[in-house]
């Protein structure tokens, strides 16, 4: 996906982001796209300076997910006792939406023919890698109980702008928030804000951004998105929370991130562990921001015994 208009701010144009963008539409850039000044997110009453580069981007728009194609994107990594560990893609939600858009559910309840279906872990739609699913009420009891005494396994990768080195552990409380735009988000402000604790370590540093290994130790609607954001680090490709949702290579070329950079890595119950591997789109994003490919093996160098065995096939 390409910018519907690139404007480079001079002198005599104004001082906020909204005089730019309606000379932009004056000469025909689509009047309801969305605002980046300088590879962010922006908004209208934001002020410019002369150099700045203000972009104006169509709305990106779901693409159907057809039966066939979901069946085959959707993998089940391992089963046992009734839980199921499911690698769902980006751009896949976790439950039917209310357009009918196919879902990481529709899709188990196809493979397993039906029955009763919870998911434990959601990932939203942006989001990649392992979550919990159970099969009927049992299996959803025990695991449900593993989580309230926190015996989860759920282990994130993450790609955040800027340098943070060591680790640490993020506290803010979040309540949810709606924005101007009708979306919901988690923020300190938010209605009744509840803990919230995200533990966090550094895995690597490259010129323009940090991989990070992140643990939710509570679970508040986008929680690691927001807490990355709240200290100062947003995660690349996440707009919602003012995240880079573009990238500026070394010969000028402007580059989209369609998607939010995190990852679930590894995920589960004491007696099933998987892991998911690392999305190619990701990796490709982590050397465009100045990383080494070496750098992922860092995931590994956990304390966390050996995941269970990839005995899972393809839905089909």
């Amino acid at each position: 996906m390409k910018p519907a208009m690139v404007w480079q701010v001079q002198p005599d144009d104004g001082d906020r982001v909204g005089a730019i963008v309606d000379k932009m539409v004056s000469l025909g850039a689509p009047s309801t796209a969305r605002i980046f000044l300088n590879g962010r997110p922006a908004e209208r009453d934001e002020l410019v300076d002369p150099g700045d580069r203000v972009e104006l981007w169509p709305h990106r728009r779901a693409q159907p997910v057809s039966g066939e194609s979901l069946q085959d994107a959707v993998k089940v990594l391992a089963q046992r006792d009734g839980v199921v560990l499911v690698d769902k893609p980006a751009g896949v939600p976790t439950d039917t939406t209310r357009s009918g858009q196919r879902s990481v559910v529709s899709a188990l309840l196809s493979h397993f023919k039906g029955g009763k279906v919870h998911v434990v872990s959601r990932l939203d739609v942006g989001v990649s890698g392992v979550l919990i699913a159970t099969l009927g009420r049992d299996a959803n009891r025990r695991v449900e109980e593993r989580r309230r005494e926190g015996r989860l396994v759920k282990r994130y990768v993450a790609i955040v702008e800027g340098a943070l080195e060591g680790q640490g552990e993020w506290t803010w409380r979040l309540g949810k928030v709606r924005d101007r735009g009708g979306r919901f988000r988690s923020a300190p402000e938010g209605h009744e804000p509840r803990d919230a604790r995200s533990r966090w370590r550094s895995l690597a540093v490259a010129e323009r951004a940090t991989m990070l290994m992140l643990e939710p130790v509570t679970g508040r609607m986008h929680q690691l998105r927001a807490h990355a954001a709240l200290a100062g680090h947003p995660l690349y490709g996440d707009g919602l929370y003012r995240g880079a949702t573009t990238i500026t290579e070394a010969n000028g070329r402007v580059v989209s991130v369609e998607r939010i950079a995190l990852h679930a890595w590894e995920a589960g119950v004491p007696h099933l562990v998987a892991r998911s591997p690392v999305p190619d789109e990701l990796v490709a994003l982590w050397e465009t921001l100045g990383g080494q490919a070496a750098d992922w093996e860092r995931l590994t160098e956990s304390t966390r015994p050996d995941p269970t065995p990839d005995t899972g096939e393809p839905m089909q």
